[in-house]
């Protein structure tokens, strides 16, 4: 007699769906000065530090607390970061220990990208234009953030958040995320901004209608 085959787990479908939020007046946004290279200077650019488009928080990674997901395998396909018009493309990007972090060169003109976490260097790679993209590791550990400076154009800076598991995302000017395929349980979910800092709350994911949450993070201007 062959024995039956073990049931195959069904996918978790609980989610997250949430907003960040900035409450009171924005900090302004300066142009840059990118005058020390020609080609850059040719598109006019402003500081990226704080986005805000109608109380909307651009560039918030938001995620379930490390340690907590369970024990996931990295993806192979690497992470994208670009250099264009001699700015980092996302600001921030989200990557699970393991996983390659690739850094394109979109521009005319040379960049040079080097990545420190903790103030330690993690590498320092020139990137001629037309060079072959960078493989990068994103880092060792969960938790890291890895930052991502151009010595040669000091106004370009990026950050590459190491998390253990795929449950996160990351705002754009809507200041929206989702966090889907997640089972049953409660869970701290963690907001992270290079500037603003990092907040955190409790939500918990049931079954039926109570599997997909709503959450809102608000940071002031104050903070």
């Amino acid at each position: 007699m062959t024995a039956p085959k073990p049931a195959v787990p069904k996918p978790a479908t609980g989610s997250i769906t949430g907003t960040v939020l900035f409450e009171g007046e924005p900090p302004s946004r300066d142009e840059i000065v990118r005058d020390s290279d020609p080609y850059c200077e040719k598109v006019k650019k402003t500081t990226e530090d704080v986005i805000v488009t109608k109380g909307k928080l651009k560039d918030v990674l938001v995620r379930i607390k490390n340690g907590t997901g369970g024990t996931f395998t990295a993806p192979t396909t690497p992470v994208l970061l670009d250099q264009k018009d001699c700015m980092y493309t996302p600001r921030v990007v989200g990557v699970m220990v393991g996983q390659k972090l690739a850094v394109r060169n979109s521009d005319g003109t040379f960049h040079n990208v080097r990545g420190t976490v903790g103030g330690k260097q993690l590498w320092n790679n020139a990137q001629p234009k037309k060079a072959a993209d960078l493989s990068l590791d994103a880092g060792p550990k969960a938790g890291d953030v890895v930052d991502l400076v151009c010595d040669v154009h000091p106004w370009m800076h990026a950050y590459a958040v190491v998390q253990d598991h795929p449950f996160f995302a990351v705002t754009g000017e809507n200041g929206a995320f989702t966090i889907a395929g997640l089972p049953q349980g409660s869970y701290v979910l963690e907001a992270w901004h290079p500037q603003l800092g990092k907040k955190e709350l409790k939500v918990k994911i049931g079954k039926g209608k109570k599997a997909a949450v709503t959450a809102r993070f608000s940071y002031k201007a104050t903070e």
